[in-house]
């Protein structure tokens, strides 16, 4: 489902914390408490954009599941466990103009509904269908969403002189654990890291908890436009990371217009001609 509005960037943050960000220092800020309970009982979303209501422009939601994508798009089932084709789906890429690239091991990611137990636990209150990812008990497992294709898209339409970048993200993590983490990447550079240890130590929430809030939470992130994300990687080391309602927000800045090359030339010489004037002195 794709749905954008225009990005506020007064973002209204309470609690914000930091969280051990690893990467660039003061890129991210992130927010646990602005999740919003989901219209189509998938737990918690973002509170810019609901999966059936909508919401601000500008943002963009996956959810995985069918009944929420674009029309006439309908996904890739490449990742959907066998028996839920008709309900799951990575809704966002296929051909949609729009689409992100999503990178690796089919036998690793899953896309569900339910929870099986050494599989995966489907977040707290979500019905609908979700993505996990397991290491199928040996190494780090790696998915990565590739939003180049997207911000190409929009900045193809862009003046000339706008930066457009992704300077917004919010997922549902469900029962987060201390083997899972977030990243967030651009031009193929770490710009910051959030760890399951480092937000189960902020809400004091125990590690793979199915039922505790405190494990099961809507998470927050804003970026500043200097350090901008075009790549988010999810990893995990165990079994398994499960996450939904993954939200990105577009933001813009206007670039300064640089002076044309007669004028710049010219201002240099009225420079050197003070500068002469003053050693003649």
């Amino acid at each position: 489902m794709n749905k954008f509005s225009k990005f506020t960037k007064a973002l209204s943050l309470s609690a914000v914390i930091g969280l051990g960000f690893a990467g660039v220092s003061n890129a991210a800020t992130i927010n646990f408490n602005n999740g919003v309970a989901a219209s189509d009982g998938s737990g918690l979303t973002s509170q810019y954009i609901d999966p059936i209501n909508g919401g601000l422009p500008d943002y963009f939601i996956e959810t995985f599941d069918q009944a929420t994508g674009v029309p006439g798009f309908p996904g890739t089932t490449a990742y959907t466990i066998p028996g839920f084709e008709d309900d799951c789906a990575v809704n966002s890429v296929n051909g949609s103009p729009i689409g992100i690239s999503v990178n690796g091991n089919a036998s690793e990611i899953g896309i569900r509904q339910g929870s099986v137990s050494g599989v995966a636990a489907a977040p707290l209150n979500d019905s609908t269908c979700y993505g996990y990812l397991s290491n199928n008990g040996s190494g780090t497992a790696t998915v990565e969403f590739d939003y180049t294709n997207l911000l190409d898209f929009y900045s193809a339409a862009a003046p000339g002189n706008t930066q457009l970048g992704i300077t917004y993200l919010g997922f549902y993590w469900g029962s987060v654990d201390t083997y899972n983490d977030f990243q967030f990447y651009s031009g193929g550079s770490l710009v910051t890291t959030i760890t399951g240890t480092s937000l189960l130590n902020q809400l004091n929430g125990d590690s793979g908890d199915q039922n505790d809030p405190a494990s099961n939470t809507y998470v927050e992130i804003e970026f500043s436009i200097a350090e901008q994300f075009d790549t988010l990687v999810i990893n995990t080391s165990g079994i398994a990371g499960e996450f939904d309602n993954i939200v990105i927000g577009l933001s813009s800045r206007e670039l300064p217009v640089p002076a044309p090359a007669g004028l710049a030339l010219f201002a240099f010489g009225l420079v050197a001609l003070g500068l002469r004037s003053r050693l003649k002195k």
